[in-house]
């Protein structure tokens, strides 16, 4: 597993994303071009706080960006022990 990175997570068409630590189920580094990217990611976050927590449980729409190609991805999240998976979208 690769060690913590930094992504942006964006809650109910915020148009400011909330940074956060996730470690992502990969073997290798993302790639650094979009054609590249992965349909689907798994990981969980490690420095999520309760606030943020909270509402990322309690959002109603949920993306996030893993890296600098801006790839737009839609996630799930599980609170009970902060994993998500996110697809492409």
């Amino acid at each position: 597993m690769l060690p913590p990175q930094d992504v942006s997570i964006y809650l109910n068409n915020a148009l400011k994303p909330t940074h956060t630590l996730a470690e992502l189920d990969l073997d290798t580094s993302l790639p650094p071009t979009v054609g590249q990217m992965p349909e689907q990611v798994a990981g969980r976050f490690v420095s999520l706080d309760s606030p943020v927590a909270h509402e990322v449980e309690g959002a109603w729409k949920r993306v996030m960006i893993l890296n600098e190609t801006q790839v737009l991805y839609t996630f799930t999240y599980d609170p009970a022990t902060a994993a998500f998976t996110a697809r492409k979208r």
